[in-house]
């Protein structure tokens, strides 16, 4: 059998500012770091200039161009994992949509926290139910994905946030978005509206992180917020990393700071987006060339996932084992949904799969369905 092809997800091996580049600027940070007279790796100060370039820039819609509304983090896994401990306690209640992140719910269980989901559409979550269950259930935070969801890469409609955000506001209740994949909306015009101007209003937290794929080894993550939000849910500019962390994230930010100075991110971005639009659209289009009865997705509005629902009767876990011994890993549906999962589901992470290994991925995929059905029942 060939190589296993690993559409679980996580973080490719390169990227388009390479994994020996990006190595190289963290060694010459090293050096220059030890060579310094006096010098102190964990100084804020590099990461303070860091933090004024971003809200300058790449960030400036998220902070308002004010860069005491930014606080940097080890990707955006860190950034939630630092306001739970920080700001959760066992026993609150969290509101959520019911089909959302599988990381953010295994932060939130493991921390004895109670995932409630509220109700909603293909728009996102509905206000009046939003409403109600904050009266009902008084939750510590709501935490919702508008934009580029994972898993499906779902769209809110700007009004819809809109008014999410108002019942929240009122009802004195911290949000937090979920960002991380909102920098691959494939058409940005198509969803102008939802631009990340919108997450700069009261009471409102967003974290985010750079794309995997943009720079191979740097898991670089952020989060926006008003001063005084930020204050209440992270314990320090480091989200509570140790010092050694500190040190680490301080040489990063260093080489990050000096990589931004070289070179503006925006057109690498958008060739990341336009990457990814192409091979989500391609492996769509081999999957509709397999006709199988009953497989169904929706084409998302973003990200690196692919959302599928299998025929009636499968089990996305059953499946995995079976596509394993074909050589093929992907994500089973039930792990993302806050209650009452849907089994029949799974997530396919497309983004870093060339021509070959999605021809050869979904071929494993439709065998292994059709040793479950006993047949391909093809339309």
């Amino acid at each position: 059998m060939e190589k296993i092809i690993n559409w679980m997800g996580g973080w490719p091996n390169d990227g388009f500012v390479s994994a020996s580049d990006w190595e190289e600027r963290l060694a010459a940070a090293a050096d220059r770091s030890r060579r310094g007279p006096g010098a102190d790796t964990t100084n804020p100060d590099v990461s303070d200039r860091l933090k004024r370039m971003l809200a300058c820039g790449l960030l400036n819609a998220q902070t308002s161009g004010e860069p005491s509304h930014l606080r940097l983090t080890a990707g955006a896994d860190a950034a939630l994992l630092s306001l739970v401990k920080r700001g959760l306690q066992p026993g609150d209640v969290v509101l959520t949509e019911p089909l959302t992140s599988r990381s953010a719910l295994q932060m939130f269980r493991k921390a004895g926290v109670r995932v409630e989901p509220v109700t909603g559409d293909s728009g996102g979550m509905d206000p009046d139910a939003l409403a109600a269950a904050i009266s009902l259930q008084r939750p510590k935070l709501v935490y919702v994905s508008p934009v580029c969801s994972d898993p499906h890469g779902a769209v809110w409609p700007v009004q819809r946030f809109d008014a999410v955000s108002r019942i929240c506001r009122i009802s004195g209740v911290t949000l937090l978005r979920d960002d991380r994949q909102a920098m691959l909306l494939y058409d940005a015009e198509k969803y102008s509206e939802n631009d990340a101007k919108k997450h700069a209003v009261d009471g409102v937290l967003s974290i985010g992180q750079l794309p995997p794929g943009l720079v191979a080894g740097l898991r670089f993550g952020w989060v926006a917020g008003e001063p005084a939000l930020l204050e209440r849910w992270f314990s320090s500019p480091f989200g509570g990393d140790s010092s050694h962390n500190r040190e680490v994230l301080t040489l990063e930010h260093q080489a990050f700071l000096e990589l931004l100075q070289e070179q503006p991110l925006e057109p690498l971005l958008d060739m990341l987006r336009v990457q990814c639009d192409q091979r989500m659209r391609r492996l769509t289009d081999i999957l509709s060339q397999k006709g199988v009865r009953g497989l169904r997705w929706r084409k998302p509005a973003g990200g690196v996932h692919l959302w599928l629902t299998l025929p009636d009767g499968l089990d996305g876990e059953a499946l995995l084992r079976g596509a394993w011994i074909r050589g093929l890993m992907f994500q089973p549906g039930a792990p993302f949904y806050a209650q009452e999962p849907q089994r029949n589901t799974l997530r396919l992470t497309f983004a870093y799969a060339d021509e070959r290994q999605m021809k050869l991925g979904v071929s494993r995929l439709v065998e292994a369905i059709g040793d479950f059905t006993g047949r391909f029942d093809i339309g």
